[in-house]
């Protein structure tokens, strides 16, 4: 009697024991039985910021993959799945990938398993709706997506811009749309701030250079908020925002100054100021230390192009020679300072 007891004691804890040792030899992958099958309805397309974070903004699909590639997240596909009906859907701003397929099955990846490291997928949860099933994947801040097609499997990479370029730099255009800036003389900073940052991704793909990522690229509105947001999906070395100063009181004030939130970039910011005053001919007003705002990047750098209220620094900034000029030292500071 003992020894049965014994015996059923075994088992019992082996049935116990079973589940736990399953769970951390199949850890390292994503199954079907895990993920919630719910309503995905909570997502409505309006939590998209309006930003622009790079051409990139959709996924790239590709036929094959190589043995070098890290996959986050392998979906098997049945024999019946028509691959050109696959459609890949991205909001980065939103953390957001969908991949819809066509399938019959609804139940087909409940015995099918998901595989992949988990690289960069915050949460998954699947849904079945009108012969599709739905993945939808939050990514666990920003990354440049790949989905690899084969006959049999769809593969997603996810690889973060820092691992992609080294560097990230998210260069900002103040103001934008109905917030005009300070305004004088036909002039107004939007629309410097914006010639400015044209300027430095015109250079930057002139140099065939990622890593660049913009708040804006036309006469487009952005807030505070959706400039954080993108601070915090991205993480940039650098944060450079161009802004123009005005004194409405002499409208004789003049200079190109900084303000920055981290002492330890004060001799290089300087350095840089240094050199655009040369270029443009204007009083170098030097640099000023602040308090960094909630949500601001730890290398914020806020560069003041000129007075607009002083009627000759106006004009100049009006001009496209001048905020070329200003882009060109940016981007070549930039370029140097990562180094």
């Amino acid at each position: 009697m003992r020894k049965y007891g014994l015996l059923i004691t075994t088992i019992i804890a082996a049935l116990i024991c079973m589940p736990v040792m399953l769970f951390l030899f199949l850890g390292n992958k994503v199954y079907a039985g895990n993920m919630r099958l719910e309503d995905v309805s909570y997502y409505d397309g309006n939590d998209a910021v309006k930003m622009t974070l790079d051409a990139e903004s959709n996924a790239s699909v590709v036929e094959g993959i190589t043995d070098d590639v890290e996959v986050s997240l392998g979906i098997p596909l049945d024999y019946e799945t028509e691959i050109d009906k696959i459609n890949v859907y991205e909001d980065k701003a939103a953390s957001l990938i969908n991949i819809s397929i066509p399938t019959d099955d609804k139940n087909y990846y409940y015995r099918n398993e998901l595989t992949g490291s988990q690289k960069g997928i915050a949460s998954l949860v699947y849904d079945y709706t009108d012969g599709y099933a739905e993945f939808d994947i939050i990514t666990a801040g920003y990354y440049i997506s790949t989905v690899h097609l084969t006959e049999r499997e769809l593969y997603l990479e996810l690889i973060s811009p820092k691992e992609l370029y080294g560097h990230v730099f998210v260069i900002d255009a103040a103001h934008g749309g109905d917030d005009a800036g300070n305004s004088a003389y036909g002039v107004t900073e939007k629309d410097v701030a914006l010639n400015i940052t044209q300027a430095i991704a015109k250079k930057a793909e002139e140099n065939d250079a990622g890593g660049f990522y913009f708040t804006r690229n036309t006469d487009e509105a952005v807030s505070s908020e959706d400039r954080a947001k993108l601070v915090s999906l991205l993480n940039p070395d650098i944060f450079i925002s161009f802004h123009v100063n005005a004194d409405g009181d002499t409208r004789v004030t003049n200079g190109i100054s900084a303000v920055i939130n981290n002492p330890a970039d004060e001799a290089e910011v300087a350095k840089l100021i240094s050199v655009i005053a040369t270029e443009t001919g204007q009083q170098d007003l030097g640099v000023t230390i602040k308090a960094p705002d909630e949500g601001s990047a730890e290398h914020e750098i806020n560069i003041y192009t000129g007075y607009i209220t002083n009627k000759a620094e106006a004009l100049q900034m009006g001009s496209t020679q001048y905020t070329d000029k200003i882009g060109d030292v940016v981007y070549a500071w930039v370029v140097r300072f990562d180094a």
